[in-house]
């Protein structure tokens, strides 16, 4: 067991916390102004273990496929966290925030912006642990106003909370490290364990499956079990021509590169979906003390494309909540991360009765090889200083490193006319 003096002694030296002040969320007859995504919406209180609850949870993976095989998107309600749970959490990362620039750039994920990175020796401000800076992401020659932090290994705790792990955050939250790893540990082992068992019954294979084989977690083996990354966002407001230039889009579009990902709800109406029928942007509402939940790149491709990871965009605020602060936590979702992502590994009846199978094009990979080589993308000048939403389509072994061409049995539909006009896509030195 790993020596953890130094984190007893930051608890008891902790500055204390400040409250988070929410920005209230927008009246509902102005919300309905706006074009908002109807997204299903899951009662987990409804969740019961065991061969009793067998037909509920089945009710509820009828719900889950539903919002798994369309916008990829679904909201979490009742999920057994306190609103004070939740805002002690904003509250540690407006501390974390609050430190001099000075006092960050010591605790940097990586490098100042993501094309200066030296990918052999960092996970990069995407997904390493510490400060992603302002400016780290390009976007047609806009720099980013987006500051975010990166907690890892917080599902080990001889790893986390060591000597050596508390050394690695800014003295002002070490003393929190066991509030952030317990908020993330709840995530992992009550809300991604349940999402896995109804995906499990959607699948049609033996429920445990996802969850035993792929998120468990095996003490001191990061790399061999689920887990993934914690993070604390915080926006902040472009100049306005800044936002002329990004067309509005603080964060671009994108589809994640984790297995899930999950986020609390914000009252700011600003994350937008790019629906999966029409390609028109908009809003996800809000559910306070309330989850959304997100299909990432990892399980769609587990599914053969059954399950969507769709495009998602932050947008600036809507005028009635122009200057408030928009502050996330969210949970990004790795499996094992020596997981084969091919539908071929879960020989699932669901997906061979639907016809859903790994294309001759898509290489034979690893979760890990396609999260690291897609983080190495995301703020590249070379793939992102374009104009309108859509990066330059990359392709990483044989795979859209954007999920821009929704998948139909794992066929791009749109490949073809987007190589007509545009021409193939491209190689990106990664």
């Amino acid at each position: 067991m790993a020596n953890k003096d130094l984190f007893e002694k930051e608890v008891k030296e902790r500055v204390p916390l400040q409250e988070f002040k929410e920005p209230n969320p927008l009246p509902e007859e102005i919300a309905a102004q706006y074009p908002t995504i109807d997204l299903v919406s899951l009662d987990l209180s409804q969740y019961e273990e065991g061969n009793s609850g067998l037909e509920k949870r089945k009710a509820l993976a009828k719900q889950l496929e539903n919002a798994l095989s369309t916008s990829g998107f679904f909201h979490l309600s009742n999920v057994g966290l306190a609103p004070e749970v939740f805002n002690r959490v904003r509250s540690i990362g407006q501390l974390l925030m609050s430190i001099p620039d000075e006092e960050k750039v010591q605790y940097l994920a990586g490098a100042l912006t993501s094309d200066e990175e030296d990918r052999s020796k960092s996970l990069g401000g995407e997904r390493g642990s510490g400060f992603k800076p302002k400016k780290y992401w390009s976007n047609n020659n806009v720099r980013d106003s987006i500051e975010h932090y990166n907690f890892r290994d917080f599902l080990h705790d001889d790893i986390f909370l060591s000597d050596e792990g508390v050394l690695k955050h800014p003295k002002i939250v070490r003393g929190y490290l066991r509030d952030i790893s317990d908020y993330f540990n709840y995530l992992h082992y009550e809300i991604v364990r349940k999402i896995c068992n109804l995906s499990d019954i959607i699948l049609e294979i033996p429920e445990g499956t996802l969850w035993d084989n792929y998120m468990r977690v095996i003490d001191n083996d990061p790399f061999h079990s689920g887990g993934g990354f914690g993070r604390l966002m915080r926006y902040y407001n472009p100049s306005p021509e800044d936002e002329v230039k990004t067309n509005q889009s603080w964060l671009r579009g994108h589809s994640d590169g984790s297995f899930i990902t999950v986020l609390t709800s914000n009252p700011i109406l600003s994350l937008q979906i790019r629906d999966y029928e029409t390609g028109e942007w908009k809003f996800v509402s809000h559910k306070p003390d309330s989850l959304v939940v997100n299909v990432g790149d990892g399980f769609e491709f587990l599914s053969g494309g059954y399950f969507k990871s769709s495009i998602h965009r932050v947008h600036s605020p809507v005028e009635e909540q122009k200057g408030e602060t928009r502050f996330q936590i969210i949970y990004f979702v790795d499996p094992d991360r020596s997981l084969v992502i091919d539908p071929e590994t879960i020989n699932s009846p669901k997906l061979n009765r639907l016809g859903y199978h790994k294309p001759k094009e898509w290489e034979k990979i690893t979760f890990d090889q396609w999260n690291d080589n897609k983080g190495r993308l995301f703020g590249k000048n070379a793939v992102n200083n374009v104009k309108g939403d859509e990066p330059v389509v990359v392709k990483l072994f044989g795979r859209l490193h954007e999920r821009w061409h929704q998948v139909d049995n794992a066929q791009p539909p749109a490949i073809a006319e987007h190589e007509r006009l545009y021409g193939p896509p491209t190689s990106i030195n990664v």
